[in-house]
């Protein structure tokens, strides 16, 4: 049992980690795409990439979340797991092949596993259901004004390293591993409730899909929609890079503006979540993020990359808050873990699909018709899919009461 002093101690420690942690991996974990794309990866190695990173953090998410719930060992699993991963930064530096890059990403990716079912877990302990996304909101708040912190360093290292040679990532990737791993060793300090837990029943993925139902369409709606947005997702940073020509100070300046268009909504989205449910936010955050590939299909300056990414920034800061919330809304306390882990396992895989179509289709197209066209071809296809997936989300059904109602028009 954690006493009331002990909970603050542990809430203090979950907000520390989140600022002091993000700045660590808002130094790296944006611009490894870019690294990758600067080692002159080709579109199927990018395709691979971006699969790898969605593929097996979110597959390992459903073990680990199975192993943590069964343990009942929250925090261990995300001191462990957030000590490897961010460790891993600092092997980026020595290594230019582009399946080793991969490889460092698979081993990055199966330990950062280990932290989200459980850190979700924790979330779900330590607030109340009436006011979990506005703390969801707030944890979101601080990490991402981290990560603007570390955007606002990374840009000024920028302005000042006048050279675009590929060693202009390496101090950011050598402080992110040096400061991530102190922020997990911040949450030594946490402590875990155990008294509200009972040993979780029907864990196999069969029982658990059959036995909710609304949970299930909830799955297939976003798997949908995820496909359709994985399948552009490797495409954006060849975008940037080889079409655009964009620097690497206009790469941080593009990672900026969609933090700044995040953070000074997170809270406000949070207490408006409280109010009025999850369902009707999801939603809206579908409807903005469908013009994203069109816009990197047609754009011929960054100016318009600039533009998109603010807009979607606020979709970003709903996405952060009204998925988590929905989850833990609908996941008894003894499943939290395996709740979160078979949400992420579903995405990694439908993501890792997208990707590994997306990047092979777009050099398949491009050999035939150029890069810029070839491009544009698989932005069409992710628009396309994308707004039939964010019609889906209108039949998805709200777990709980809410003070409030809100309806789209």
């Amino acid at each position: 049992m954690v006493d009331e002093k002990e909970e603050k101690r542990t809430i203090f420690s979950m907000y520390m980690n989140q600022l002091i942690g993000n700045f660590g991996s808002g130094l790296a974990s944006p611009f490894i795409p870019y690294y990758a794309a600067a080692l002159s990866f080709t579109s199927s190695q990018m395709g691979i990439l971006q699969a790898s990173s969605n593929l097996f953090p979110n597959i390992f998410q459903y073990i680990w979340g199975k192993v943590s719930d069964l343990m009942k060992k929250r925090l261990l699993f995300v001191v462990v797991g957030g000590f490897i991963s961010s460790l891993l930064y600092i092997a980026f530096i020595f290594v230019k092949s582009p399946y080793i890059v991969i490889g460092i990403i698979i081993a990055q990716s199966i330990f950062s596993a280990m932290v989200v079912p459980a850190w979700n877990s924790m979330i779900g302990q330590v607030s109340k259901a009436e006011k979990r996304a506005s703390f969801i909101g707030n944890l979101s708040f601080y990490s991402n004004l981290s990560m603007m912190m570390a955007g606002v360093f990374f840009i000024a290292y920028a302005y000042y390293y006048h050279y675009n040679s590929i060693t202009v990532y390496f101090i950011p990737f050598y402080f992110a591993g040096i400061i991530g791993v102190f922020a997990s060793l911040i949450m030594l300090y946490a402590s875990e409730r155990k008294d509200d837990y009972k040993k979780p029943e029907g864990l196999s993925l069969k029982e658990m899909l059959s036995s909710d139902k609304d949970f299930r369409y909830f799955l297939f709606a976003q798997s949908f929609y995820n496909f359709f947005m994985a399948i552009s997702w490797p495409l954006f940073y060849i975008t940037t890079v080889d079409v655009l020509k964009a620097t690497f100070l206009e790469i941080g300046i593009i990672n900026l503006i969609g933090l700044i268009f995040t953070v000074p909504f997170l809270r406000i989205f949070g207490k408006m979540i409280d109010r009025f449910g999850t369902k009707n936010f999801m939603t809206l955050s579908r409807f903005i993020f469908i013009p994203v590939p069109l816009a990197y299909g047609f754009a011929h300056s960054l100016n318009v990359i600039y533009l998109i990414t603010a807009v979607t920034g606020f979709s970003t800061a709903i996405s952060n808050i009204a998925f988590t919330a929905y989850i833990l809304d609908s996941a008894p306390p003894e499943k939290r873990g395996i709740y979160i882990g078979l949400y992420n396992s579903f995405l990694g895989f439908i993501t890792f699909f997208g990707s590994i179509i997306g990047g092979y289709a777009a050099q398949f197209f491009s050999n035939i018709y150029g890069l810029y066209y070839g491009l544009l071809t698989m932005y069409t296809i992710s628009f396309t899919g994308r707004t039939s997936g964010a019609f889906l989300f209108l039949r998805v059904k709200e777990r709980r009461k809410y003070p409030g109602r809100a309806t789209l028009s």
